[in-house]
Formats: structure tokens, sequence, C-alpha cells
């Protein structure tokens, strides 16, 4: 069919448009990290000796806050720089996904709080005495993995806000409205493939390390760049833009001679 033949032409064209395979790379990147916090936070608590009902919580605070981020962001993408935004989003969430597990550490450093090695119960205050003479220790906050994990699950919530809200602005900003249906189409390609290999890149390591830490490290990694590759976007499209410009504007030597 004509209708089909034109579709397929255009998609070879954007595979070909250097702005768009940024941008589709980028959300392929951003696409592998995004799901694991939903997938892996539940068995994660569980290895930092949270419980079941912490974990659940932590997901939830991701989602009530990455609702409330989307509202704030919608309002600065109409005041500010959408690409900007979007970019410097990105590298935080992946900032914050990397150190996702060492939030509580952080914290107790910072603090200079002497924690124990294993809390049963991290929302606890005081550890528990076996000993009848001793007496209970007080735990600072900082020891807390429920408190660094609910710290990650904010800045997550909100920054992640950014991929979910933005993608197509952004898309519909670098390549124009008339481009929008097919690019989003293959983009949506991208991101779907991504999806289904990031989370099992996760089990695999957990299986290799006994830990998610570096799972977590990784993906933030991806994330992260996703962002930091988008940044050279504007210098990108003008080169093109002069590149354009030079082709389609007459020799200088034929000018002078008529």
């Amino acid at each position: 069919k004509p209708e089909t033949k034109e579709t397929l032409r255009v998609m070879k064209e954007l595979l070909k448009d250097v702005v768009f395979m940024m941008f589709a790379v980028s959300n392929f990147f951003t696409s592998l990290g995004y799901p694991i916090p939903y997938t892996f936070i539940p068995d994660n608590s569980k290895v930092l000796n949270m419980t079941a009902e912490e974990g659940s919580f932590v997901i939830s605070t991701i989602g009530i806050s990455n609702t409330i981020a989307r509202l704030v962001l919608g309002i600065l993408s109409q005041k500010m720089n959408r690409l900007f935004l979007y970019n410097s989003c990105l590298v935080v969430c992946g900032i914050s996904m990397c150190l996702s597990n060492y939030f509580q550490p952080m914290m107790a450093a910072l603090t200079g709080a002497e924690c124990p090695l294993l809390l049963p119960d991290a929302s606890n205050s005081t550890v528990p005495c076996v000993d009848p003479d001793c007496v209970e220790v007080a735990v600072s906050w900082a020891c807390s993995a429920y408190i660094g994990q609910m710290m990650y699950g904010i800045v997550y919530g909100i920054t992640s806000a950014a991929y979910v809200l933005l993608t197509t602005l952004v898309l519909a900003d670098l390549l124009g409205p008339e481009m929008f249906t097919n690019s989003f189409g293959l983009l949506l390609l991208f991101q779907g493939v991504a999806t289904l290999i990031g989370p099992p890149i996760v089990g695999f390591m957990f299986d290799a390390y006994g830990n998610y830490d570096m799972g977590f490290v990784l993906m933030g990694l991806m994330i992260a760049i996703s962002g930091l590759m988008l940044y050279p976007v504007p210098c990108v499209q003008r080169h093109i833009q002069k590149r354009l410009e030079k082709q389609l504007s007459p020799p200088e030597e034929a000018t002078m001679h008529i």
C-alpha cells in the first residue's frame, strides 16, 4: 500500500537522522533503568533488613512524589528550556539510582553516627540488650536503611517524572509536529526492547554478587548517560543547519561572476 511504503520511507529517514538517533539511544538507556526500582525494591528491601511493608511504602513514595513532580515539571517546562530540564532530571535520576543503597551509609558518615552492623528492624531507635547488665544503645536515624531508601524514593520519583512527562514534548520540539507520529512510534520500539532487557540484567547481577548494589549502579549509570548525551543536541542542530545553508546558498564565485 502507498501509505505503508511512505511510513517505511519516513522511518528509514529517521534512522539516518542524527538528532533522532541521539534521542532514541538516550531513551533506550533510560528505559533500561526506569523499571528497575518498581521491580526490585521489594527484594532489595529484604537484603537491607527492611520489612516488606517498608519496601512497599518506598514504592508508594516514588508514585506520590512522581505525581506531584509531574505538575511542577509541567509548569517549569513552559518557562524554561525543555531539553535542558529533561537532561538535568535524567542525570540526577541516574545518580540517585547509583547511590540508592548508599544513602544510609552516606548519612551515617556525614552525621558521624556509629551504626550496628546488622539492624534487624531499620525503624527501631534502640538496640535491645541481651545481657541484663548492659544499657540499651540509642541508634541514630542516620542508621536507618528505611530512611535512606525513602530519600532515594523521593529523589527518584521527582526526577523520573521528567522521563514520563517530557519525552513527547522534547521529541516534538526536536523534530517538529509533522514528524512526531512516526518518530514516536519508532521511539516506542527502542523503549520496549530496553524495558525487556533491563530487569533480567539486574537479576543476573544479583545472582553473581548476592546483592543489588552493582545492578542499581549499572542501571543508574545508564540513566545518567542518557541525560548527559543529549546536552550536545543544540550544537549538533546548529551544525546541521549551517551545513544545509551552505548547500542551499550559491557559490561565492558564481555570484560574483553574475
